[in-house]
């Protein structure tokens, strides 16, 4: 079976900073995820170079506890090989309360060729996944979705500036609204193209909100922000 190429691109070269994470960040970053004010996960990223490669390592876990019980989890484990400001391979892996899925994307014959959980795909040049710490996603009208395998075509509105309370002290930063074929995503970059913010709509309408822990900003005095316990629920979108 021959698959038709699907014609994507990537932000042009004016629009994709060319960002050196492990000086951005401290090699390193984290969010505590919260939902109904109460944290129920954590993310984190990590970057290491291997020579020209940059590998960036995401593992994200949710658990919602119940009568003591986890009544809801969600696990993604993401690793993408970057090249020259370029995406070259990605490889995910999700356990959604139990339910497996993988994708798999690569660069090949100047290809981006995708396997996902319902079928293989290719794309006319490669794309950024949605793992959001690259500043550059929020510039583009295709991304990869990185749940569902499927090249996905958003429109990405500036909302303007807003006042980002982390761990490390308060940010003014760049509040991103994606619509489209992905909606309910919300991201927010600082000045200098850091992430230090993400909001999504859990499957049940519930805000599930990233808060940075610690993603490279200067230490600054703290603003934990405390919470109840999580309430029941059935289910919760992992990240779009």
């Amino acid at each position: 079976m021959t698959l038709d190429v699907q014609k994507v691109s990537p932000p042009a070269a004016d629009q994709n900073p060319n960002i050196d994470p492990i000086a951005l960040y401290g090699g390193d970053m984290s969010f505590d995820i919260y939902r109904k004010n109460s944290k129920v996960g954590e993310h984190r990223v990590s970057f290491a170079r291997n020579g020209d490669d940059l590998t960036v390592t995401t593992k994200m876990n949710i658990a919602v506890d119940v009568l003591f019980f986890t009544a809801y989890s969600f696990d993604y484990d993401s690793t993408e090989i970057w090249r020259n400001n370029q995406l070259h391979a990605i490889a995910v892996n999700v356990d959604d309360n139990g339910k497996m899925a993988n994708v798999n994307a690569r660069m090949k014959d100047d290809l981006f060729k995708i396997d996902g959980p319902k079928g293989s795909s290719i794309g006319s040049s490669w794309v950024f996944p949605t793992n959001h710490w690259h500043r550059g996603q929020a510039n583009s009208k295709t991304i990869l979705n990185t749940l569902t395998g499927k090249l996905t075509q958003v429109e990405v509105v500036n909302r303007g500036i807003e006042r980002v309370d982390t761990s490390q002290g308060s940010v003014d930063a760049d509040h991103f609204e994606y619509t489209g074929q992905l909606r309910d995503t919300e991201v927010w970059y600082d000045p200098d193209n850091r992430w230090v913010k993400m909001r999504f709509k859990a499957r049940d309408g519930t805000d599930i909100e990233y808060r940075c822990r610690q993603c490279g900003l200067a230490p600054g005095p703290a603003n934990a922000i405390a919470g109840d316990a999580p309430a029941p629920t059935q289910t919760i979108n992992g990240p779009s």
